[in-house]
């Protein structure tokens, strides 16, 4: 078996092979002046696409002067750590509560970026019994959370309609399934010895998860 990082100086991946053209350009683009519309790009003023300044606001003189009072009072470093961790604090949550009022809602929770925020929703909304039919050319936060997500998942193809009915029809064929199964699982009885031979079964298998860990170790 070939070791892993000689795979990777063999083998760049379908990103990292055309790393050479693509630095500082697709990828790891270096954008320079004020946050704007318009930035200098290698040298020249281009129109910007792709900045999280949605409001325009990242210059306001109003929003620049707060940003100056809280890194003097507080400094550039606090909070520290993850928010789950060590990271939070009673303005975060003050936040939270001034947005959920403002939206009318009952609560709402500060996430460092949409990115995380879908992948987060994705985690937490489904389970392993959940069944999720998603378009090919979903956004790459979809895909990724879908790649976390313990349960089956369908694609179809991008915009194709036809696609997604057949992948929802296959969708619905394993949801019931699974409801079946669980029905009969549920209205079978369970004898004593069933029960001892499944305990002997599950030892067995964790001696044998084990083992194989400690191989791959």
């Amino acid at each position: 078996m070939a070791d892993i990082f000689e795979r990777l100086v063999k083998h760049y991946g379908p990103i990292g092979e055309h790393r050479e053209r693509s630095h500082g350009y697709y990828t790891f683009p270096k954008l320079e002046g004020e946050i704007g519309n318009r930035m200098k790009f290698r040298g020249k003023e281009v129109v910007v696409w792709s900045l999280n300044n949605y409001l325009g606001l990242a210059n306001h003189p109003a929003i620049r002067k707060a940003d100056a009072d809280a890194s003097a009072e507080y400094g550039l470093a606090y909070p520290m750590g993850a928010r789950m961790m060590s990271g939070n604090s009673n303005y975060h949550e003050q936040l939270e509560k001034e947005l959920a009022a403002f939206e009318m809602k009952e609560d709402a929770i500060l996430l460092n970026y949409g990115y995380q925020g879908i992948m987060s929703a994705i985690d937490t909304l489904c389970g392993r019994h959940d069944v999720v039919v998603y378009d090919a050319e979903s956004h790459a936060c979809i895909i990724d959370g879908l790649r976390l997500h313990p349960g089956h998942r369908y694609v179809y193809r991008h915009n194709d309609v036809e696609d997604f009915e057949k992948q929802l029809q296959r969708a619905t064929t394993l949801i019931e399934k699974q409801k079946q199964v669980i029905s009969e699982y549920s209205k079978k009885e369970t004898k004593i010895p069933d029960l001892q031979h499944n305990k002997e079964r599950t030892n067995t298998s964790k001696n044998y998860k084990h083992k194989i860990r400690g191989s791959l170790l």
